[in-house]
């Protein structure tokens, strides 16, 4: 679950998987026009609508009804627009920490196995003092 707050109010839960990104909306689309197509789907508990970037976020109660509502509604038009949508992951953002860790650990592995390379290479000449030169590559 993930806590979320904005201007009109105090920090709230949202579930995972209950939201619904809907992208590609006509200009002019209203709330009212989004909860009528969305609604079928299963109970909306909130609607975010930014009308300068033509996107929303639908919110469900259930994950199955916005599962539903992602796949069923994709590709479909709503006044005279063909609308894209796709779930949301709203689990916190560690991914990117991950990646980091791991893009050190390749790092650390180049710059280990650089140094024992050249010390093989320039060991042999008697050579105390090497410099490691930048390396580029893949782990």
């Amino acid at each position: 679950m993930v806590r979320t707050g904005d201007k009109q109010g105090p920090k709230r839960t949202i579930r995972n998987g209950t939201r619904v990104l809907v992208r590609d909306l006509p200009e002019k689309v209203r709330k009212t026009s989004l909860q009528s197509a969305f609604g079928d789907f299963g109970n909306v508990v909130r609607i975010e609508l930014m009308p300068e970037q033509r996107t929303a976020y639908i919110e469900y109660e259930e994950p199955r009804d916005a599962e539903d509502a992602a796949r069923e509604m994709d590709g479909k038009m709503l006044e005279r627009s063909k609308i894209r949508t796709k779930m949301m992951d709203d689990r916190p953002r560690a991914a990117m920490d991950h990646a980091i860790r791991v893009q050190e650990a390749c790092l650390a592995n180049l710059e280990s196995r650089a140094a024992e390379h050249q010390q093989r290479i320039f060991g042999r000449f008697g050579t105390d003092t090497v410099l490691l030169q930048p390396m580029s590559g893949n782990c």
